[in-house]
């Protein structure tokens, strides 16, 4: 059977790189794997292609009017099959709606069928996720979201800002579970604390911690993944950790997330702005030194 896994993240938060590391340590350990790139930049598979941009979907469809399972399947690292959607702006319609048109592309061509990878993994910009963009992701048969993060509160905003367009999407549709948050570029306790006390706060969790790493930078460099290039060093075994933990997941009950509203995520930063200004300041509260 398939898994199809949905990754949302803030631009710039090092979503395509992870998704790329994580399909690379799935690949190793033995599984098939598609990925799906559905950022405007087409640039979600690079690092499993020797840093070497492929055709989009959207491309052959403005060039041959058509596309076929051949067309837009490249292989990758250890054979991972890899897909671009790529820019939709052109039309100049909604870029969500031309990216769910581009999905329904490849269901109409049944390449999911022909591929029939253990995995699917799509790398979705949470900038422009909205509902009419997660519709046809479902009915891909998509059964967990995990959504990639950093430890800066804007991060954690777009965050909320998912899980709002995740619930609301549930309620007049199946609500699809998330399986958590993936701290990723970490640099300190403090940063793993701040991650872990927003999850708790929306009633999810955290998985996966990949710390911050010249490794990575220095891999991208090379167009490769940390899997491919340096797969004895420490950071290959973050990522081989997180494509465990995602497949351990599949064997248990995820729940849908809860939101934040808007007041309650300002007094949420307002907290957090406090403790770092006593942290900073070594103030010592009543009874903190008991």
């Amino acid at each position: 059977m398939t898994e199809h896994i949905a990754i949302y993240g803030k631009g710039g938060v090092g979503k395509s790189t992870l998704t790329s590391n994580l399909s690379a340590a799935l690949a190793e350990a033995g599984f098939s794997v598609l990925q799906v790139g559905c950022d405007p930049k087409g640039d979600s598979c690079s690092l499993l292609n020797n840093g070497v941009p492929i055709p989009t979907v959207f491309d052959l469809l403005r060039e041959q009017g058509e596309i076929s399972v051949d067309s837009v399947v490249h292989k990758g690292f250890k054979g991972i099959a890899c897909i671009e959607l790529g820019d939709p702006f052109d039309s100049g319609k909604c870029g969500s709606a031309e990216i769910a048109r581009a999905l329904e592309h490849l269901k109409r061509i049944d390449l999911f069928e022909a591929v029939a990878p253990d995995f699917v993994l799509y790398d979705i910009s949470g900038d422009s996720a909205c509902s009419s963009f997660h519709a046809p992701i479902q009915q891909l048969g998509v059964s967990r979201v995990f959504v990639v993060t950093t430890a800066d509160f804007m991060s954690l905003h777009a965050a909320n800002a998912i899980f709002r367009m995740l619930e609301r999407y549930g309620e007049s549709n199946v609500p699809v579970p998330v399986g958590g948050l993936i701290p990723n570029s970490i640099a300190s306790s403090f940063e793993e604390s701040f991650i872990a006390d927003f999850a708790a706060q929306t009633r999810t969790r955290t998985l996966g911690r990949i710390p911050r790493s010249l490794m990575v930078r220095q891999c991208e460099l090379y167009g490769k993944t940390v899997i491919e290039a340096s797969p004895i060093s420490n950071q290959s075994y973050f990522y081989r950790r997180l494509a465990n933990q995602i497949v351990d997941e599949f064997h248990s009950q995820a729940n849908a997330s809860v939101p934040l509203r808007p007041e309650e995520l300002r007094a949420w930063a307002l907290e957090w702005g406090d403790r770092i200004h006593a942290l900073e300041n070594g103030l010592v509260t009543d009874g903190a030194a008991i």
